[in-house]
């Protein structure tokens, strides 16, 4: 003790020496205020150095700076501020001159006018050089003016009160004088740097005003504002004045941009994988944003330390009261007599102010820390997304089999935001222990030894907690999972849709999904539900056994009263106890679910990736017949080398030359797209080499289209070249097309193209290819899809020996026979090997060889070209008029006349790419429908309804109850420390004891049931009721809605949406009701204690639910603008995986990459805003909660003056006054949550309201069991449309078909032929008239009982993810030997046995993504085998079938479908000659009906001039 009490005096004597003061050092005096040594020594000289120190660094480093090219016109501002700064100078000379003489010796006052007047000289330099050398107020010179302002009111405010106490001045007046101003001139000059901004010259004002987006004001603001978010004002009030969009969004700052933050991570995580032998994704984020995080865990050490201040200062108000209280009662006479001996009520006041102080500041270091944790969330999705992005363009075909779609749309858009969403709460993971630590200390010192009992607590529930915690990791492993399973299940059915309503097969995959959904994903979800239920009962009782068993022990073992003094910073202690017990293990849950996803972004990443050196790259060649492609040595390439090696060619050896046409051909699954895709480098290549020139084009088998223009499609990237652009599309006979589509080649084509018919696919895409102008040409059957007379056009003008492409590689796959005769090579693949190749006159010639026997079968050579090329039919949306087949004719005789080729030698020159500039919201993507302004009351009382009324009302009957209990333990605390008080002792303290713990456990209890009826009874109820409506409706909408909306879009809604009604929703609304009641229960005490706080929380109240309002507006549609920007990065996402290889073949992953960026940027763009919005009002509101605290305490002061308060209230108001900020604040911010988050119900409620199609049963209306018998079909003036806003697709048709007549459909691409069948299913609707098949008007009953009794064989042939048998056979109403027999018919049964022995139970991938395009078209042939139905349509049902399958196909067709209705829509005309009759579309009306010898009889019958075309009058 002694020594402590030397080292006290050593230092007392220090400080008189240096300043000669009766006060001493201080710092705090006796009035409570900084004693003047403390004031000059310390304050003011620190602040001098400051400036000295770092405003002369500023200054070197500013004259040093290169000029920005921004000019400040010189104004009344500079002029003003150098003004100021030289008067302040002069008070600062001046002062010193009138000093008494004894302060002249004095140590602390020399230095300080000193060292003040040396950094006045600095700062007035370094105004001036700031002002023309910097956009921003220098934070040095803010800092500066600031720190100068408060110790100089500080000085003033010690001069005054030691005048009104002690009645003279402490140094004399006239300092006094001048001390005032240097005050005022100091606030001054901090207020004109703060505020005004710069003018500039006028030239840089239009400048700014032209630039696309509007500038961010955060790279202009100063550090002030940078605080205090005031930057954000001017966006808040545009926000209230009117509805945000887009454009009222400012530019990202620089260092958000995706590029450049996906570069930073990605340069650490190449570090790991390359370096490391196990990489880890937890270190490259740590390494590249540590230092943020660090920045920002220091702040919350400050904040955590003034937290822990406030109830410390509590203790000392209620002491002082306690002490005021009690002099006043014992002497007042004295008291009276002698001035000082009464203890002076500013010192009340002081603590008060201090209280204020200590609010303010924590509230300016708390926001600073969510902005940075904040900050840190946003770039790590923004690089996460990009660096998913980038990893999915470069997955080898195993990886990509193995994550489908939906598992990586999961990856971005949930697991990327859990990571997001950990930053916010990082740090809560420490520094909730540290809270703890310091909670504990401070109890110590409080309540002595007493508090270890609370300890000992703490560590038995630690066991408890860690079990509750590995039970909750494993179940929310097991709830990704299901979440992935579900999304890839609505992503199959979305994609397969048509498919679906075609085979009417809803009901089974509605169960499919629903047995995910509800078994799984949502039985897994109730127990998570029950062990949160159970973590947050502990974390609510445990305080309470702390506080309680503290006090019990308390008041047994000490001879001490347990008084007001020690229980209410006690209690508020505990308060602050239980927020990180509260939170800890919602952190650890955190933590758990980062660490699953970052183990599942961790394995997505380190996938296997294509074989780089699968194929070579070389210059291209220069010569024509130079090798431009070569494989050789035997090469041989695998789709897979896991479980085992899956191969795909072997002993290849093939090489094609420049100039030169290499056609491949084989029947389906030999490995002709094999080939094509060994090329482009997507297989693994375990022997020999592979060696491509040149840049390379590629055309793949089913046409991927971008979601975008015509154009845009052709272009693909490349600069636009208006001469060549129309070459290319008079080439590929999109002439006609472009004429009729509404807006020409501006025309959006939607998500995969869907607004076009096969035809136009096909054609799109190959003048994508050919406007590249690449070197080597690979083609995967682009032919397959288009009439035969268009194939002949295309044949001749691209790829024939005077077509576009006549100088280039081209390498086609194909089964159209009779492209071969201008083929330079022909080579014939088996089972992946080449079995034959030669020359068309070596192949013909060997009258033995298969391919002249292929050849001579089913080809003709054509005659030198003579016939001119006819009609490209070209395609046109399915509702557009289409042109009449003779004026087409017409125009490609045109089209003939126009030489396409310059007879240059020379190759084309190669495509540049166009330049890559950022784009903006709402560039090639229709923008997505959103609500605006405040979500309806009929939204939430849609959830209500959801969640169940009842349950809702039960829910909020045991919140008020919780709150109750726990108030009334407060309320008993407070009278039973009184009782203490009074007494001196602790009298009956079992009895209170009891009736403490009583309410203590009561309130925990109804808690818990709370939590288990919000889970169980509530939201989960809520959710599986929204997910049913929009299944239903997705399932019951109509093809037309799925045609106008982006996949992606829907995705977003079954994903996120779902994902926040799930989670997030009921749990915002929970917390919202609990801090509700909290709040009323807070005012009622505080009102109870001192009544005149009503006048207090009446106006703050208005300000509040001002503010709330102002930022309420801003921040919805900033929540909005946030969701939708959201949706253009998945649907580009998803369009992205879809035309993956296509993306390769044209080496665009660069441009694409780029484009993902952009809309990363877009959304993060409005997401910055969202995020600092919230600051701007929690900063806001906090102050005023600063306000309520400064006012609660000065308003007790001011009563005490009076005699009219005790302790207990006192100590009772402030400790609840000390929580209501925190409490107002959670309002707010829950009101915006709710509000953001019930925007989801709004959008599912939106989908959910989509008008069905007809109904499916009609129940009065049922067809009979064996309907339809004969299979007869009549089209009564049948006329019908797309979409009412569209024109008619077909005319007016009649038409009367018989039972088991074969029936050939045929008409150029455009011309209604599709439409037809559709209508007969009623994916389209008639208009007027109707269709009978056999007696029954098909209009009069249900979908359902249509569309099953109906078959068809599809054009695009949809497989779904799952067994052979439920692609074939999803409702299990077939034996296993129906199926074999079927599949036997369809050629497959081979295929299957040899993909394992599983039998019906082989996998498929998604999409059916490991059978060939013509195996899938067998698989639908297998599917109509199955169903007996008398009604068969066909369409262009063999189109990727090679010819002699298809050969073998149709001869399954006539005998085992002989006793059927047969419609057949044929490209290969050869198909339907044995047909009983053909109808022959024109513009949607039947222009012919006959049989086709009746037909080709009248050279001039439509049906003659295509058969003319397609070179088989010869044959007939």
């Amino acid at each position: 003790m002694l020594s402590d009490t030397t080292w006290r005096d050593k230092l007392a004597s220090w400080g008189c020496q240096t300043c000669h003061s009766d006060e001493g050092f201080g710092p705090i005096s006796f009035y409570g205020d900084f004693t003047q040594c403390f004031i000059d020594g310390v304050l003011l000289n620190l602040t001098a150095l400051f400036m000295i120190i770092f405003g002369s660094r500023e200054i070197y480093k500013l004259v040093k700076r290169k000029y920005t090219g921004v000019k400040y016109r010189r104004n009344w501002l500079i002029v003003s501020r150098i003004t100021l700064v030289l008067f302040q100078i002069l008070f600062t000379a001046w002062s010193p001159l009138r000093l008494p003489p004894h302060k002249g010796k004095d140590l602390t006052v020399i230095t300080q006018y000193s060292f003040t007047l040396l950094s006045l000289f600095v700062a007035l330099s370094l105004h001036w050089i700031e002002y023309h050398k910097c956009r921003v107020a220098n934070g040095i010179l803010l800092f500066y003016w600031l720190f100068e302002s408060i110790g100089n009111f500080a000085k003033f405010f010690n001069f005054a009160v030691r005048h009104h106490y002690e009645g003279q001045w402490p140094e004399n007046e006239t300092v006094f004088i001048f001390t005032i101003f240097q005050t005022i001139l100091s606030i001054s000059i901090l207020l004109i740097e703060a505020l005004p901004t710069k003018p500039i010259m006028p030239y840089q004002e239009i400048q700014e005003y032209l630039s696309r987006r509007k500038p961010n004001p955060n790279d202009t603001a100063n550090i002030f504002s940078r605080i205090t978010f005031t930057w954000m004002s001017e966006l808040m009030k545009i926000g209230y004045e009117k509805y945000l969009v887009e454009e009222d969004l400012y530019k990202l700052p620089e260092s958000f941009d995706a590029k450049e933050v996906s570069e930073n991570l990605n340069k650490n995580w190449e570090i790991e994988v390359k370096q490391k032998s196990n990489p880890s994704l937890t270190w490259a984020l740590m390494k590249t944003y540590g230092p943020i995080m660090c920045l920002a865990g220091f702040f919350k050490v400050l904040h955590d330390i003034l937290a822990f201040t406030q109830p410390q200062l509590l203790r000392l108000l209620i002491k002082f009261v306690s002490d005021y209280n009690e002099e006043r009662g014992n002497d007042t006479i004295i008291a009276k007599l002698a001035k000082y001996g009464q203890l002076p009520l500013v010192r009340g006041f002081m603590i008060a102010c201090g209280m204020f102080i200590v609010g303010f500041t924590q509230t300016c270091v708390l926001h600073q820390y969510f902005l940075n944790t904040f900050n840190t969330g946003m770039k790590i999705r923004g690089a996460l997304t990009s660096i998913l992005y980038e990893k999915s363009l470069v997955l080898s075909n195993e990886a990509s089999a193995t994550s489908t779609t939906g598992d990586v749309v999961n990856l971005m858009s949930v697991d990327i935001q859990k990571l997001q969403d950990l930053c916010q709460f990082f740090h809560l993971i420490w520094s909730g222990p540290f809270q703890i630590l310091i909670c504990l200390v401070s109890l110590y010192k409080l309540l002595g030894p007493s508090m270890w009992i609370g300890v000992v607590i703490l560590v038995v529930m630690i066991p408890f907690n860690s079990f509750l915690v590995r039970i909750q990791k494993r179940l929310q492993k097991a709830q990704m999972t299901y979440k992935d399973e579900r999304t890839s299940v609505v992503s199959e059915i979305l994609n397969n849709i048509k498919s679906l309503k075609l085979y009417a097969w809803e009901e089974p995959y509605k169960k499919k999904l629903e047995h995910v959904r509800n078994d799984k994903e949502l039985a897994n979800l109730t127990k998570l539900g029950v062990f949160m239920a159970m973590t947050t009962f502990q974390f609510n009782i445990v305080p309470f056994l702390v506080s309680c068993s503290t006090f019990a022990v308390f008041v047994y073992t000490e001879d001490k009263p347990l008084t007001i003094d020690l229980v209410f910073p006690a209690l508020t202690l505990f308060n602050l106890l239980s927020f990180p017990l509260f939170v800890i293990p919602n952190v650890i849950t955190s933590f758990i679910e980062v660490s699953v996803s970052i183990k599942r972004l961790f394995s997505f990443l380190t996938n296997e990736e294509l074989q780089k050196d699968s194929v070579q790259h070389l210059p291209k060649v220069t010569n024509t017949g130079d090798v431009a492609v070569n494989v050789g040595d035997d090469a041989t390439f695998l789709w897979k080398r896991k479980p085992e090696y899956k191969v795909a060619l072997k002993n290849i050896n093939f090489q094609a030359k420049k100039g030169e046409l290499a056609c491949i051909v084989g029947k389906v699954g030999s490995g002709k797209s094999g080939l094509i895709q060994s090329l482009l480098g997507d297989l693994f290549r375990v022997k020999g080499f592979a060696t491509v020139h040149g840049s390379v084009a590629y055309v793949s088998q089913v046409a991927w289209i971008m979601n975008g223009t015509v154009k845009d499609n052709i272009l693909f990237g490349h600069k636009y070249d208006p001469e060549f652009y129309e070459k290319t599309i008079k080439a590929c006979a999109l002439t006609i097309d472009l004429a009729v589509l509404m807006d020409g080649d501006q025309t959006l084509v939607g998500e995969k193209g869907i607004s076009l018919s096969g035809g136009q696919k096909a054609r799109l895409s190959l003048a994508r290819a050919v406007y590249a102008r690449a070197d080597t040409y690979l083609l995967d059957d682009p032919l397959a899809a288009v009439d035969e007379h268009v194939a002949k056009h295309l044949i001749e003008h691209v790829l024939g020996p005077n077509g576009l492409l006549h100088s280039k590689t081209k390498i086609l796959s194909t089964n159209k026979i009779s492209v071969l005769s201008i083929a330079d090579s022909i080579t014939l693949l088996e089972n992946g090997e080449i079995v034959e190749h030669g020359t068309y006159d070596e192949v013909t010639s060997d009258s033995n060889s298969a391919l002249c026997k292929l050849i001579s079968e089913f080809g003709k050579k054509d005659n030198g070209s003579s016939q001119p090329a006819s009609s490209a039919v070209s395609v046109v949306g399915k509702h557009e008029e289409s042109v009449p087949l003779e004026d087409e004719l017409e125009q490609l005789k045109k089209l003939d006349d126009l030489d396409l080729i310059s007879n240059e030698t020379q190759s084309l020159r190669r495509a540049s790419d166009a330049t890559l500039r950022s784009m903006d919201f709402g560039d090639s993507e229709r923008r997505e429908h959103r609500e605006q302004g405040k979500v309806k009351w009929s939204i939430y009382w849609e959830y209500a309804k959801a969640c169940n009324p009842r349950n809702v009302m039960i829910l909020i009957g045991f919140i008020i109850l919780s709150m109750f209990l726990s108030v009334m333990s407060s309320v008993w605390l407070k009278h039973w420390s009184e009782i203490n008080t009074k007494y001196g002792e602790n009298p009956n303290a079992g009895h209170y004891l009891l009736i403490y713990l009583a309410f203590g456990v009561g309130s925990a209890l109804s808690t818990l049931v709370q939590t288990v009826i919000l889970w169980v009874f509530c939201t989960i109820h809520g959710s599986k009721y929204l997910h049913g409506v929009m299944t239903n409706a997705m399932f019951r909408a109509p093809m037309s809605f799925f045609e106008t909306t982006p996949i992606g879009r829907i995705l977003n809604r079954f994903s996120n949406d779902i994902y926040k009604v799930d989670t997030l929703l009921g749990r915002t609304f929970s917390q919202f009701l609990v801090n509700a009641v909290k709040v009323v229960f807070t005012m009622i005490v505080i009102c109870w204690t001192t009544w005149q706080f009503i006048f207090i929380i009446l106006p703050l109240g208005v300000l509040y639910i001002y503010y709330q309002q102002y930022y309420l507006r801003s921040s919805r549609e900033l929540r909005r603008l946030e969701s939708i920007t959201k949706s253009p990065i998945y649907s580009h996402f998803q369009e992205t995986l879809g035309g993956m290889v296509t993306i390769r073949g044209f080496h665009q992953q660069e441009r694409f990459k780029h484009i993902h960026q952009c809309r990363v940027d877009n959304n993060i763009s409005a997401f910055y805003p969202s995020v600092n919005a919230n600051r701007w009002l929690a900063f806001r509101l906090e102050t005023i909660g600063s306000i309520i605290i400064l006012g609660a305490a000065t308003l007790s002061m001011y009563r005490l003056g009076r005699g009219t308060l005790t302790a207990g209230m006192v100590g009772l108001s402030l400790s609840y006054a000390l929580q209501i900020t925190q409490t107002l604040n959670w309002i707010v911010r829950m009101t915006v949550e709710v509000e953001t988050n019930i925007v989801s119900v709004e959008r599912i409620k939106e989908y959910a309201e989509i008008k069905p199609e007809a109904p499916t049963i009609v129940k009065d209306h049922r067809p009979r069991e064996e309907w339809p018998e004969s299979g007869s079909i009549e089209f009564k003036d049948y006329s019908t449309r797309y979409r009412p806003e569209l024109d008619l697709v077909l005319k007016n048709i009649n038409l009367k078909i018989n039972p088991q007549e074969k029936i050939g459909i045929v008409g150029r691409t455009g011309a209604g032929k599709s439409s037809l069948t559709l209508a007969l299913f009623r994916i389209i609707e008639a208009s007027s008239g109707s269709i009978i098949i056999d007696d029954i008007s098909i209009d009069s009953i249900g979908l359902y009982d249509l569309r099953h009794k109906l078959s068809i064989i599809p054009q695009d042939s949809q497989l779904f993810q799952g067994t052979i048998r439920e692609n074939i056979d999803p409702i299990h109403l077939y034996t296993d030997e129906a199926i074999w027999r079927a599949l036997e018919l369809s050629h497959l049964k081979e295929h299957v046995i040899n993909m394992g022995n599983l039998g019906l139970e082989s996998a498929l991938n998604e999409g059916g993504s490991n059978l060939s395009v013509g195996q899938r078209q067998l698989m639908c042939l297998a599917r109509a085998l199955l169903i007996p139905s008398k009604i068969l349509i066909l369409d262009e049902a063999t189109a990727a079938v090679d010819v002699e399958t298809d050969q073998v196909v149709q001869q399954t067709i006539r005998t085992a479908f002989k006793d059927r209705t047969i419609l057949t829509i044929a490209h290969r005309i050869n198909t339907i000659m044995d047909n009983d009759r053909i109808i022959v579309l024109e513009q949607g009306q039947v222009a012919e009906f006959d049989t086709p010898e009746n037909l080709l009889n009248d050279s001039n019958s439509l049906f003659y001039s295509l058969c003319d075309e397609a070179g088989l009058l010869s044959k007939e």
